[in-house]
């Protein structure tokens, strides 16, 4: 991928006006898998190396020649007005997204419900043709001093089958629980990265290289994702001090709420 193009989609990420959270939301979904109209999603290119800026883009604008009818790109964010902090609007919010979910007011780690609201994505083939089109939940909690946890809860069959890297794996309760933890070294766009950065991004399913920081720093996503009666719970952090353990209990907590 030329660098003349790495900048177009640079600058047609930052004209739209997405939230931290919903670009990080979608990116960890195309890095976690696609819909199964067409596969991964992912073209001729290999998404999960390509790094979290360019895979942003990806995600929203179609970068292969493909047939048309066959998905290369996903679209999506929060639906504006449904955002809620009353975790009593729950029963408002499924309605709204046709969705049945489970979820919890608060974790016994002590992070707490803050806001809710209504995603929705859609996915396109190469001429930006929808062929697809789904509702979701999406909910964060806080806690006093520490980094926000988002829980995202979408139609299963937007995702393919993405459990080939697992960092982790535990049966809960009946329920098969996947957990990964990435790390993301951010480069500035003048920067190139080492040798051995390169290669390890060939090696490592867990390390990806994101071109375009103000400057160069490491962070560290965990996530968990489970399926419970056709809903995909994805459970996200960056760069929260929590160990596998932890995420593990909080799923616990959710699935045993059923």
């Amino acid at each position: 991928m030329g660098n003349e193009r790495i900048e177009i989609y640079k600058e047609s990420m930052e004209s739209i006006k997405f939230s931290d959270y919903e670009k990080e939301h979608m990116i960890h979904q195309i890095l976690n898998g696609g819909a199964k109209d067409g596969g991964r999603m992912k073209g001729k290119l290999d998404i999960k190396k390509l790094g979290i800026t360019i895979a942003a883009c990806l995600i929203l604008f179609s970068v292969t020649a493909l047939a048309a009818g066959e998905a290369v790109s996903i679209v999506g964010g929060n639906i504006i007005g449904t955002r809620t902090s009353s975790f009593e609007d729950l029963s408002k919010i499924e309605e709204k997204a046709g969705m049945d979910i489970i979820a919890v007011e608060s974790f016994s780690n002590g992070y707490t419900f803050d806001y809710m609201e209504v995603s929705e994505a859609k996915t396109q083939d190469a001429e930006g043709n929808d062929l697809r089109s789904f509702k979701g939940i999406d909910l964060t909690y806080a806690k006093d001093g520490c980094p926000d946890i988002y829980i995202g809860m979408d139609q299963a069959d937007m995702y393919g089958d993405p459990h080939d890297r697992d960092t982790a794996v535990r049966e809960i309760d009946g329920i098969t629980v996947h957990y990964n933890y990435d790390e993301y070294l951010n480069l500035p766009g003048d920067e190139r990265p080492t040798e051995e950065e390169l290669q390890r991004t060939e090696t490592d399913n867990h390390f990806f290289i994101s071109d375009g920081s103000d400057e160069r720093y490491t962070s560290y996503v965990s996530g968990i994702d489970f399926e419970i009666d056709g809903i995909a719970y994805i459970m996200i952090g960056f760069d929260i001090d929590m160990s596998a353990e932890d995420l593990f209990g909080m799923a616990e907590e959710i699935i045993t709420a059923r």
